[in-house]
């Protein structure tokens, strides 16, 4: 048994998931019981937030060009994908503001309270393409032919060839799409 490259993407979103808001909760928490050492904490560990929120992404994009989908599926998809790509950002941001005081400020932990939520908004826009339309799940004829290989031992130069070409080939789509004011168009009244 072994993962699709595909598969990576869902596999890696529980790290920023837990992370983040485990960052934001310690900071919070910290700086309302003047508790330094989950100041500390929350310090050392948003920088690993966001590494694990970057590779996700990129995983994402991967994955992107690799399943199949149409209609509100890619609508869900584009949102999703580009609402994160906003998310990253903003940690990342957040990560590098964080790094420079010893104790967080109320537009920090504002901003990452706004993070956590949108995390949550863009979670259930990737369930609710698996669970709902199928995508990335095989037997509902998700997965594009020869966009996710599996990545047994046998496989992994291959699947390191085919990732690199989705990331590409997903980062031209994002592009096209944000060019063409396709930036959240699963919010839009149906």
């Amino acid at each position: 048994m072994s993962i699709r490259l595909h598969e990576i993407h869902p596999s890696l979103a529980h790290f920023p998931l837990v992370l983040v808001p485990l960052a934001i909760a310690s900071d919070l928490i910290g700086r309302l019981t003047d508790n330094r050492v989950l100041m500390r904490f929350a310090k050392a560990l948003m920088p690993v937030a966001a590494a694990s929120g970057a590779a996700t992404a990129a995983a994402g994009l991967a994955a992107q060009e690799a399943v199949t989908r149409t209609g509100e599926a890619n609508d869900l998809l584009v949102t999703h994908r580009n609402l994160n790509a906003g998310i990253v950002g903003v940690v990342a941001g957040l990560a590098v503001a964080r790094a420079r005081t010893a104790y967080p400020g109320t537009g920090y932990l504002v901003t990452g309270l706004a993070v956590v939520a949108g995390m949550a908004y863009t979670a259930y826009l990737g369930g609710k393409m698996v669970y709902r339309h199928g995508v990335g799940v095989a037997a509902a004829g998700g997965v594009r032919d020869g966009k996710s290989p599996d990545l047994g031992r046998d496989g992994l130069a291959e699947s390191a060839r085919v990732a690199a070409a989705n990331v590409i080939e997903a980062a031209r789509h994002a592009s096209r799409d944000l060019g063409a004011g396709r930036i959240a168009p699963a919010l839009r009244k149906r």
